[in-house]
């Protein structure tokens, strides 16, 4: 058996939070909670991490399920702490909408812990989420 950070791949749940922008692109009372499941392939010191996962969002404009498949870059790269850049898009059923484009910035701490803001420029949408991948 190898050491828990040698993992390549890491599964995880997730708890996010949207926030629609209005008109003006100002933050609107739009929220929208979301909790979800995550994998994540690769490591915090790699270049690269491919990122997963099955998620549904609750609230007043939207509500269903999503997949997000996001590719991020490690540009900060450390063995306990890395900071990222990343994009890809995020598939959903909710009606006649299919998914937009997704970018995000984070933190991953150790190999557990992934936080993140993101927005979606489709809908939007700026927002947050924590991810413990196990």
């Amino acid at each position: 058996m190898g050491q828990s950070g040698n993992k390549a791949v890491r599964f995880g749940v997730d708890a996010s939070m949207d926030c629609f922008l209005d008109e003006n692109d100002m933050p609107s009372t739009n929220i929208s909670g979301g909790l979800g499941v995550r994998a994540r392939w690769g490591r915090q010191d790699q270049w690269f991490n491919l990122v997963g996962g099955l998620r549904y969002i609750y609230g007043n404009r939207l509500s269903g399920i999503q997949i997000p498949i996001m590719l991020n870059a490690n540009l900060l790269r450390g063995k306990k702490v890395s900071g990222y850049l990343g994009g890809g898009f995020e598939f959903d059923f909710i009606g006649t909408y299919w998914g937009c484009m997704k970018v995000q910035a984070g933190v991953l701490a150790s190999e557990h812990l992934d936080f993140r803001i993101f927005f979606k420029p489709y809908q939007g949408d700026l927002g947050a989420g924590f991810t413990y991948y196990f």
